[in-house]
């Protein structure tokens, strides 16, 4: 979406620092933002007619997404709720076609029954047309329901990477509340993968010696500690 500063990348391969590559990839990708820009001064139906005249969409896709999302064609962007707008946007870009979506907090506003809704469809869309989807969210609850593949970025780095089935089987997540400030010793682990540190609480990711990890707490008399397998 923007010229790069700086370094190399290539999707769908083509490059993402020349001109035409950009255009390629662009031609090629479904993007859904977190701010879900639209149109302010359209209505949905004019948002669906204007992009249509340089973005292909198939219409079987459209049909169907207009029927499950229940937009109101005739609203103007800017009285649509926060909810309307994601599911406009995933309109937009689950019916064109695309070889790869990038959905980046593609649920935020929906209420629980269109979060599942939405889910099963991305789900559908892959199965039947083959897309590959990046889906970003902090939701890890959504992120297991429909994810081959995960990767979790700390600072802008990748701290894990790897399949679902491999991070649920060999890591575990550990949460630990303490009464007061949680001791230098806990937020200093060094057999962690990652430590997270918010007032009372310290959440700590781990391939191994969970057991120590709890001990370690019990130790410096945490109130409470539980794990989950989950990442």
């Amino acid at each position: 979406m923007l010229r790069p500063g700086g370094g190399e990348g290539v999707v769908c391969g083509h490059r993402i620092d020349t001109r035409m590559g950009s255009l390629a990839i662009r031609r090629r990708v479904g993007f859904v933002s977190e701010t879900k820009d639209l149109y302010p001064s359209m209505t949905v139906a004019q948002v669906l007619r204007f992009t249509g005249l340089f973005i292909r969409r198939r219409h079987d896709r459209e049909r169907q997404y207009l029927a499950l999302f229940e937009l109101p064609m005739d609203r103007p962007v800017t009285k649509l709720s926060k909810g309307m707008r994601t599911k406009l946007m995933l309109l937009l870009a689950m019916s064109r076609g695309a070889e790869l979506l990038i959905l980046d907090e593609p649920t935020d506003g929906l209420d629980p029954a269109m979060i599942e809704d939405v889910l099963r469809a991305l789900v559908g869309l892959t199965a039947a047309d083959g897309v590959t989807i990046f889906f970003s969210s902090h939701q890890l609850s959504e992120v297991e329901q429909i994810a081959d593949r995960v990767c979790m970025i700390d600072g802008g780095r990748t701290v894990i990477s790897d399949s679902l089935d491999n991070l649920k089987a060999q890591y575990r997540r550990v949460q630990l509340v303490f009464e007061d400030e949680p001791p230098e010793r806990v937020l200093a682990y060094t057999g962690a993968d990652e430590v997270q540190h918010q007032g009372r609480t310290v959440s700590i990711l781990a391939r191994e010696g969970i057991q120590e990890i709890v001990d370690c707490a019990r130790s410096c008399r945490a109130t409470s500690s539980k794990y989950s397998g989950l990442p």
